[in-house]
């Protein structure tokens, strides 16, 4: 049996597989620890390791698990209140969403990934809508309709929640957690229901799965003792320089089509 022979005919080389299971680890380990960062990472990764078309519903898939790992390892932390107004927009926002899902072509999402990207390291700070039911119930219907297009809302959400300030950190990562594991859980319907067959990559996302996991333990350990400014100095110009590339990438196939 060749090595890696699980992977599905779209991604026929060992090492793209070896690279998504190493950065699901890394990804989850960012996020545990700071909030913010490991899913922006992992589906730049992903994004110039996959077809165009199946970047966003595998990221999808891979982040439930990933996002889970965090809020169940935080359990006690998650505020309640906050999902249920967050869970109600979702399902808008993924109503919505899944109208326009099945129309864009490949290109744009990998367009609109590069972008969201860019847009989240040297754009305005994101403000949050405010705070209390309504602000939950339209961040959550918008960054559900944003992530079936850019695929890693969670720095909206992490904006939007981080200005309830009964919430310590521990409550930050384990409610934004949770509203991100919903979130993805949906996409991933929405593309199943679009046409997207997830059987062929079912292997290859159990085990970024299940190296996201001890991602999640790794960073839950390392929980408020990183240099936070280090991180973000070197994630920023990582995420830059991968942004840059997919719009190369779009541009060089569009030209070259």
């Amino acid at each position: 049996m060749e090595p890696f022979s699980f992977l599905p005919p779209e991604m026929p080389h060992y090492w793209q597989a070896a690279l998504i299971i190493l950065f699901s680890f890394v990804g989850s380990a960012i996020t545990a620890a700071f909030s913010i960062g490991g899913g922006l990472l992992l589906i730049a990764i992903i994004s110039f390791l996959v077809p165009a078309g199946a970047v966003i519903p595998v990221h999808g898939a891979i982040m439930i698990g990933s996002n889970a790992g965090r809020a169940s390892l935080l359990f006690r932390y998650i505020d309640w209140r906050i999902i249920g107004w967050f869970t109600a927009g979702a399902l808008l926002g993924a109503l919505f969403g899944s109208r326009v899902v099945a129309v864009l072509p490949a290109w744009a999402f990998r367009l609109s990934i590069a972008g969201f990207i860019l847009f989240t390291q040297w754009g305005p700070k994101l403000k949050a809508i405010g705070l209390g039911p309504r602000a939950y119930v339209v961040s959550g219907a918008i960054s559900t309709f944003l992530t079936l297009f850019v695929g890693a809302s969670g720095p909206f959400m992490t904006t939007v929640i981080s200005k309830a300030h009964h919430l310590a950190r521990q409550g930050l990562i384990a409610t934004t957690g949770a509203c991100m594991t919903l979130q993805h859980g949906l996409k991933v319907v929405v593309f199943a229901a679009a046409g997207f067959f997830y059987a062929p990559w079912l292997p290859l996302i159990v085990a970024a799965l299940v190296s996201g996991f001890f991602g999640t333990l790794l960073g839950t350990r390392l929980l408020g003792h990183l240099p936070e400014h280090v991180f973000r100095r070197v994630l920023k110009w990582l995420l830059t320089g991968i942004a840059v590339y997919l719009i190369i990438l779009v541009l060089i196939n569009n030209i070259a089509g």
